[in-house]
């Protein structure tokens, strides 16, 4: 058997495929080895970096700012096609019912560069405001937005809605509006060095993949099978897979990573 491919992404509905594909006889010979990534695109990309990931699952905007800044991996196609739905939420209590109303809220935000960031940028510039940093809470992802909102730190978090639905449902958040990114979601990514050195292994790998995204919806019972993994409501369930579509075997386009880069750049004010 081969070295190990060490394979990861979020703990998301988003990711099933990579698990069923894993189960693949035609991936047999290969030693997959798969780790939740709680951390986020972060934890992906320092992944990249020291070599403890070679390829994953990621958020396209954070994957194109790092390669740009020198990560030494490549993007090799687009995983789930529609854009996230990032969920507007304020703490229940919150005296904000609409977007119209966020004004100069703090925003908590996984760290600066990171989806939850950007989001709450494109937000933003989509309502007419101004942002600044002071106005960010940086909290380490969901459980310390979670914390900083009930602590009054915070009066503003983006996340993906049908993941976050359950705070909604428990009395902790309430959803004001959602923010779609202005491009594919997820994306490929591997390390430049797994990508040169195992090329056609990474090939099965992925086409594999693929081909469980792309039978994803007519699977028999994926509702159910969503709901118990991800400990999301079926209800739930049903909506984020009427809303999602997979991308087919495709290349990157370069034109995807130019505009999320962009408003990257926008957001730091860099550019």
């Amino acid at each position: 058997m081969s070295a190990p491919l060490h394979l990861g992404g979020v703990p998301e509905h988003f990711n099933l495929p990579w698990h069923l594909a894993m189960q693949h006889e035609s991936l047999a010979d290969l030693d997959l080895r798969w780790t939740d990534q709680p951390g986020g695109t972060g934890a992906m990309l320092a992944g990249l970096a020291d070599g403890s990931l070679d390829l994953v699952s990621i958020l396209t905007e954070g994957t194109v700012d790092a390669i740009a800044n020198g990560l030494a991996a490549t993007i090799i196609g687009v995983y789930v096609d529609s854009p996230l739905q990032w969920g507007v939420f304020v703490p229940a209590h919150s005296s904000i019912t609409s977007e119209a109303e966020l004004g100069d809220t703090r925003i908590a935000i996984s760290r600066f560069g990171s989806g939850s960031h950007l989001m709450a940028f494109v937000l933003a510039e989509r309502l007419g405001h101004t942002v600044t940093d002071e106005r960010f809470v940086v909290t380490g992802g969901l459980d310390g937005a979670r914390e900083a909102m009930g602590e009054g730190r915070a009066e503003l978090f983006l996340w993906d809605r049908f993941m976050t639905q359950r705070h909604v449902e428990s009395g902790e958040f309430r959803r004001v509006g959602v923010q779609t990114t202005p491009w594919p979601s997820f994306v490929f990514a591997v390390r430049d060095e797994v990508l040169l050195g195992r090329t056609a292994e990474v090939g099965r790998v992925v086409d594999a993949i693929v081909a469980e995204a792309v039978a994803l919806h007519d699977r028999p019972g994926v509702a159910e099978e969503l709901a118990a993994r991800y400990d999301i409501t079926e209800a739930d369930a049903a909506g984020w897979l009427e809303a999602t579509t997979f991308a087919p075997r495709a290349a990157f386009d370069p034109a995807i990573g130019a505009t999320a880069l962009d408003t990257l750049r926008r957001a730091r004010g860099d550019g």
